[in-house]
C-alpha cells in the first residue's frame, strides 16, 4: 500500500459554486473512506483555491478513478488536478509503536491469506511476490517478515501467504482502515484462479523467535 496526494486547483468563488454538487462529492468521498482508501480530505482556506485528498491504496489508478468521477472535476469546479506519490517519513510509525506497548493487544500478529493458481501461473506469481510485494512490505513500519507456502491440489495449487507484524495498527498502515481486507494488486489478480477476499489475524503466543 502506498500514500498518494490528490491536488485540486479550484475555481474562484468555490464556496458558492460547489453547492449543487457538494453532497454528491461528499458521498463519493465517504464511500472511498469506508473502503479504507481515502485517509483525509479538505479544501485549503483563506482563500479556498486548492484542495488536498490523501489516499492509502495499492495503485495510483484508484486515485485517478476517484478524480474522474468527482462531480467537482466533471463540472469544472476543479480546474486542474494532479496525483502525486507521497512518501510518509514521519507519522505512521508512531501509532504502531504506541500499539506495541499498550498491553495485551501488543502481541506480534500473524496475517494469513490464501489463494489458488495453476501450475503454469505459479512461477509468475512467485516472481511477482518477490519483486513487487516484498519490497512494498519492507517499506511499512511494523512489518517483520513473510513466508509463502504451497499445497498441490488435484487441478490447481493453493498458495498460503503468512506475514508477521508488530501490531494490528501496523497492519492498518499496510491494509488501510479495514485490516481484514485482502490487499491484492491487479497484476496478482490476473495470475490467480481464486483468492480470499478477507484475511485472518492471529496473535502469536509461542514462537522460537519471540519470548
Amino acid at each position: 500500500m502506498n500514500y498518494y496526494a490528490l491536488f485540486y486547483e479550484l475555481v474562484d468563488d468555490m464556496v458558492n459554486r460547489r453547492v449543487p454538487f457538494r453532497e454528491e462529492h461528499l458521498r463519493l468521498a465517504r464511500e472511498s473512506r469506508e473502503r479504507g482508501e481515502l485517509v483525509l480530505a479538505g479544501a485549503l482556506a483563506e482563500p479556498v483555491d486548492r484542495a488536498l485528498l490523501v489516499f492509502h491504496v495499492d495503485d495510483k489508478s484508484k486515485v485517478e478513478s476517484f478524480a474522474r468521477k468527482d462531480p467537482y472535476v466533471l463540472n469544472g469546479l476543479a480546474k486542474k488536478w494532479e496525483v502525486r506519490p507521497w512518501n510518509v517519513v514521519v507519522g505512521n510509525e508512531n501509532s504502531a509503536k504506541a500499539s506495541a506497548s499498550s498491553g495485551p493487544a501488543s502481541g506480534t500478529i500473524l496475517r494469513r491469506w490464501s489463494a489458488r493458481t495453476t501450475e503454469a501461473q505459479l512461477p509468475k506469481y512467485l516472481e511477482h511476490f518477490s519483486t513487487n510485494v516484498l519490497p512494498e512490505l519492507r517499506r511499512v513500519s511494523g512489518y517483520l517478515g513473510a513466508t509463502v507456502s504451497l499445497r498441490r491440489l488435484e487441478s490447481e495449487i493453493e498458495i498460503l501467504v503468512e506475514t508477521t507484524w508488530r501490531s494490528l495498527e501496523a497492519i492498518r498502515n499496510f491494509a488501510g482502515l479495514d485490516p481484514e481486507a485482502a490487499v491484492v494488486a491487479d497484476r496478482a489478480h490476473a495470475l490467480l484462479t481464486d483468492f480470499d477476499r478477507r484475511v485472518r489475524h492471529y496473535e502469536i503466543a509461542v514462537s522460537p523467535h519471540h519470548s
